[in-house]
């Protein structure tokens, strides 16, 4: 069976190069514990939950079963995002959902990439090699910001419409039009 782009030997990530991202650190080290340089699950942990807004700081909300970037003062969606330690990379790979976790973030499996939300448990994902690198987004810390690009579609990252109310996309054209960079923001619960 071919192994799918994106898909590494289950090693941590390395850290990012000079910024540290205390709530990666955080989450890769309570979902991953190296045991003789393997990592294992742990009795599996609930996923942290973080908020996202675009730089212009619209807020990422779902809305119709797509995620919205809308320009408001009401809450972001609360999302939860789990690690992939199946992906290797030289930034955070994570795996977002919505809904308690039960729909995920997706570029699909066609030649190009198509932003959708799709009917899959986070914690499912967490344990599936095979189904979890679609899902997969690459989290680069970039000062106050975060830039999510796809493990499987590499060079194309999540963004937001300079007007309000659109939905998030994908692009590979960063720093052009679209806003490529967000504040993400982890949501500490009891």
């Amino acid at each position: 069976m071919a192994s799918q782009p994106g898909a590494g030997t289950g090693r941590r990530p390395s850290g990012p190069c000079g910024n540290q991202d205390k709530d990666m650190r955080d989450l890769f080290n309570t979902f991953i514990k190296k045991e003789d340089g393997v990592p294992n699950p742990l009795d599996l942990p609930m996923p942290f939950i973080f908020t996202l807004r675009d730089a212009k700081q619209k807020v990422i909300r779902l809305q119709s079963n797509n995620l919205v970037a809308e320009a408001s003062n009401s809450d972001p969606e609360k999302l939860s995002v789990v690690p992939n330690r199946f992906v290797q990379g030289k930034q955070y790979p994570i795996i977002l959902g919505v809904q308690g976790g039960s729909s995920c973030l997706s570029c699909g499996t066609l030649s190009q990439p198509k932003l959708q939300l799709e009917d899959k448990k986070i914690m499912e994902l967490f344990e599936d090699k095979e189904q979890a690198a679609r899902f997969t987004f690459h989290n680069i810390p970039e000062g106050s910001t975060h830039r999510f690009e796809s493990a499987t579609y590499p060079g194309w990252f999540l963004c937001t419409s300079q007007k309000s109310s659109e939905p998030i996309r994908i692009t590979n054209h960063p720093g052009e039009t679209e806003i490529t960079e967000f504040y993400f923001k982890r949501i500490l619960t009891q």
